[in-house]
Parts: structure tokens; sequence; C-alpha cells
């Protein structure tokens, strides 16, 4: 198996200036050194802290400040190289992108035979901000297209609902292309978003969700028949999920990353007692994690819970 290092220009897209063979011990003597677990994808090294980077460049020898490298653990053919058709796609649709960030499972090293690539773009002549899916070179595309103002109007709306797509891939992604300074800007300010956490939950979300996490366990303990047992966990996993993390103040998710925000927030007994359920094995371990995640947030919400219809 072989393991590459390729530099790219910092201000533009476009093919590798640079590509050079390392042994699989150098790779080996640098691994540690990064925090992903499994992750066969270096990003950015020159941003690495000061005190790690003499320690790379004594392994890989000097690498170039007006470049960002990254190391790939196996031999790429140029279309399956994610990165360099992120980057052919910049080329051929925005030449004059001012920053663009590849992020996801492709960012994370974690991508399989069916990831996309989930791409922010920052344009500057945008008629409007878009959501595109397309497929460059046999890879499918998740394109997030926006202006500088645009990209800050949507993060507000995001942050306000807990779930900050575009900061996460900012804050945690590839940065590709940074013509002008705008992509290191934005990558820092998204980082200082993300580390201050989302607002705090107001009374009235608080009881909203007590009151909807309490009425679905209610449901889930009467439940008789198995199937519908089965469909009224789901629901409120995702409901009892949402709240254990509203409590904690962190950040929410949809599917797949919402069970990775309760991982990091350590609901492993929430995951578990629900996979229980799922095997066969009662619902009663599920139940107890329930009531528990309820009383963290005040207890169960059932009589004296009103609400006023909306104004039509």
């Amino acid at each position: 198996m072989g393991w590459r290092l390729k530099g790219y220009a910092k201000r533009r897209s476009g093919s590798p200036v640079s590509v050079r063979d390392i042994s699989r011990a150098q790779f080996l003597a640098i691994r540690p050194l990064f925090d992903a677990e499994d992750n066969p994808w270096l990003v950015d090294l020159n941003e690495v802290g000061r005190e790690i980077r003499p320690r790379v460049e004594q392994v890989l020898g000097p690498l170039d400040p007006d470049q960002d490298y990254y190391v790939t653990g196996h031999p790429l053919d140029w279309d399956k190289d994610p990165v360099q058709v992120a980057r052919d796609l910049l080329d051929v649709r925005y030449p004059l992108a001012r920053a663009a960030f590849l992020g996801g499972s492709v960012a994370a090293g974690t991508y399989t035979a069916n990831s996309d690539l989930d791409m922010v773009v920052i344009v500057d002549d945008l008629p409007g901000a878009f959501r595109e899916t397309l497929e460059h070179r046999g890879w499918p595309v998740e394109l997030f297209c926006h202006t500088i103002e645009s990209f800050q109007d949507f993060v507000a709306r995001d942050t306000e609902g807990r779930r900050p797509p575009l900061l996460h891939m900012c804050a945690e992604g590839f940065l590709m292309l940074d013509a002008d300074g705008t992509g290191a800007r934005m990558r820092t300010e998204a980082r200082a978003l993300l580390d201050a956490g989302p607002p705090l939950a107001t009374v009235t979300e608080l009881e909203d969700r007590r009151y909807g996490t309490t009425d679905l366990l209610e449901d889930l303990i009467g439940a008789r028949d198995e199937d519908e047992l089965l469909f009224v966990a789901a629901r409120l996993l995702t409901c009892v999920g949402e709240l254990a993390l509203v409590v904690e103040n962190r950040w929410l998710g949809h599917g797949k990353w919402l069970l990775r925000r309760l991982r990091d927030a350590k609901e492993d007994e929430l995951v578990d007692s629900y996979r229980a359920l799922v095997r066969g094995e009662g619902a009663e371990r599920f139940i107890r994690v329930v009531e528990r995640v309820l009383e963290s947030a005040g207890g169960r919400l059932e009589a004296g819970y009103r609400r006023a219809a909306p104004p039509r």
C-alpha cells in the first residue's frame, strides 16, 4: 500500500502543485500527532500547532507554508480522489470563488462507497443562495453556494435552531480554496461560534420538549402491539435524545448526526437501552433512561400544558 503527500496552493483551486510518495513508516510516525481516530486523511498540515509542526517536518521534510497538505493512505486514481474531484468542480463551475470548504465524511476520512462530496462555496455575484445536488466525475456532490451575506444569514438561522451544518463544514472541513483570506476568517469564526454553543433554551421550548417526550413515553408504556411499540420508540428516541442535548446546551443534529452528538455528550445508556428494546429484550430499561432525562429537564409534563393556536 502506498502513501502519498499532496500539496495544494492555498489561494487557488486546481491540481496539486506538489506530490510525493512517503513510506508507511513515515505515515505511522506522524499519525499519532493528530486527533481523528481511524482517519487516513491528515488535512491542512500547515495549520497544526507550532509545537507539532517541527515534529511533522522532521519526518516528512520541509513543508511549504504556501501549500495545504493532506496524506492519503492508499493509491487513488484521478477520478477517485475526492479532494481532486472537488477542486476540479471548483475550476469548472466557480473559478472566481472566494472560498470553498469540503466537509462531511470525506474531510473526516470516514467516507464509504455511498458518500458524497459536501461543499460550501462562497461566490460574490450569486443572485441568491442555493443548495444543489449533482454528479461530477462519478461522485455525487451536495453544493451549498452562498455569498458572505447569505452565509451569515443562514448561520444565524441555523444557530437559533441548534443545527448549524454550515458551521461544522467550515470549522471541521478541508479548506480547499482561500483566494483572499475569506476562508481563514470563516473557519476561525465558525470554530468560535461552535465552541460558544447554541443559545440557552427558553422555558417555552423546554416545556414543549418535555410535553412531547412525556406523551410519547406514555404511548410506549401503554403499547400492546409490538410493531406500534417499535414505531413509538423510534420517535421517542429522537425526542428524548434532543431533550438530553438541549438540557446540556449542546448542538443538535438529524439522523446519524444526532447519534454523534449523543455520543459526544456521553449519552451511551440512551442508545444502548434503545438497542436492547429493538432486539426484543423489553422496554423497561429504555423507559428508565427516558424518565431520567425527563427528570433532568424538570420532570414529566402533562396536565396544565397549554398553547394558544397561532394566528391565521
